[in-house]
């Protein structure tokens, strides 16, 4: 009788662990989201103030992570049985990212008002990005092990995984824009990084760490569509925060579908192809497929990098994204190939670095 009442109640406090993990989940949604907006808001010059719609989802999601932060805390503290398990890292590494978002919240709101607008590229910006992707990656491994430890029979972990790994890969990519993109010249400081160096970070980065992310999604379930729906996520988050926002850009909708189709056909060649060939070097050409898009994947933001070398006389690169589509296009085309080389990379890696783990 004793020993049912114990694994009750383990049970009990992992679906407590699994709660806050989905609080920190819609936390982070909400964040990555409003981030995305806001900058949106600000490239199309809209009143600038900290109390903005975009600002108010923002801070929500954080308020959001908060909540699962402390609650974690709590089931880590009053529980000692439960601190070894596997999924409690994930705890802890959501409690230090709601501690980097409470101290770049207040921090955000003195910048502006010691030094005016910023850029993208500010202390408090960066601290807040990094606590955010903390979060995710917190939430992300806690669902994940739990998923692992039951069996991976629960429904709800099959339809919240992709969902998780989905908000993460949209985070990794705006920590990554804060060294690509060249919207960082506040009215006291300028970070904007050099053209060519932010050019040659894009190329590199981005696809790699696409590429080890959608890898990661589809090793954690060894089931054909997961990592699919991770890209629909991704894709949504995009859409809605950087297209529907801006009315200028809703004529490239249509190409979307192209990084859309990447991810379905690397998710089949990871999980589904039947060909010896293909098999053997899966990893290597899903990698080469989902990262030759990657600047459909980044887009209308990473089109901003490649731009600058179109544009003079203090021209922002996002005013002629809606009339340089076929500039745009000619610049897709130039990094399918770069692309589908770094993409490569980062399966290579996932796979020397991480299958073991996996």
């Amino acid at each position: 009788m004793k020993t049912s009442k114990t694994t009750f109640l383990k049970f009990d406090v992992q679906k407590l662990f699994l709660i806050s993990f989905f609080i920190a989940l819609i936390g982070v949604s909400l964040s990555m989201w409003g981030a995305s907006w806001d900058i949106t808001s600000h490239l199309l010059r809209t009143p600038e103030t900290f109390f903005t719609p975009s600002h108010m989802v923002l801070y929500t999601g954080v308020g959001i992570s908060l909540i699962s932060g402390l609650l974690g805390l709590s089931l880590i503290l009053k529980n000692k049985e439960v601190r070894g398990r596997p999924f409690v890292f994930g705890s802890k590494i959501i409690i230090i990212g709601a501690l980097m978002q409470i101290i770049a919240g207040p921090g955000d709101f003195y910048w502006h008002e010691w030094f005016g607008i910023d850029g993208l590229l500010s202390p408090t910006h960066l601290t807040l990005a990094v606590g955010i992707m903390m979060a995710s990656v917190g939430s992300t491994i806690g669902f994940a092990r739990i998923y692992s430890e039951t069996g991976k029979n629960s429904n709800f972990l099959k339809i919240i995984l992709p969902i998780s790994f989905g908000v993460f890969w949209f985070s990794v990519m705006w920590l990554i824009f804060f060294f690509v993109l060249p919207i960082s010249n506040g009215d006291t400081h300028n970070f904007n990084p050099d053209p060519i160096v932010a050019l040659v970070l894009g190329v590199s980065l981005l696809p790699f760490a696409f590429s080890l992310v959608f890898w990661t999604v589809s090793k954690s379930s060894n089931m054909f569509g997961v990592a699919s729906a991770s890209a629909l996520v991704f894709i949504t988050m995009n859409v809605t925060s950087n297209i529907f926002t801006s009315e200028k850009l809703l004529f490239y909708l249509p190409w979307f579908a192209a990084p859309m189709i990447s991810a379905i056909i690397a998710d089949y060649v990871l999980n589904k192809s039947t060909s010896e060939f293909i098999q053997k070097h899966a990893d290597k050409i899903s990698g080469a497929i989902l990262g030759s898009m990657f600047f459909m994947f980044c887009f209308p933001m990473l089109a901003m990098t490649f731009l600058e070398f179109y544009v003079y006389n203090d021209v922002l690169s996002y005013d002629v994204i809606h009339s340089s589509s076929d500039i745009i296009g000619n610049v897709w085309l130039m990094t399918i190939i770069p692309g589908a080389i770094s993409g490569m990379i980062g399966t290579i890696f996932a796979q020397k670095k991480l299958s073991i783990r996996i």
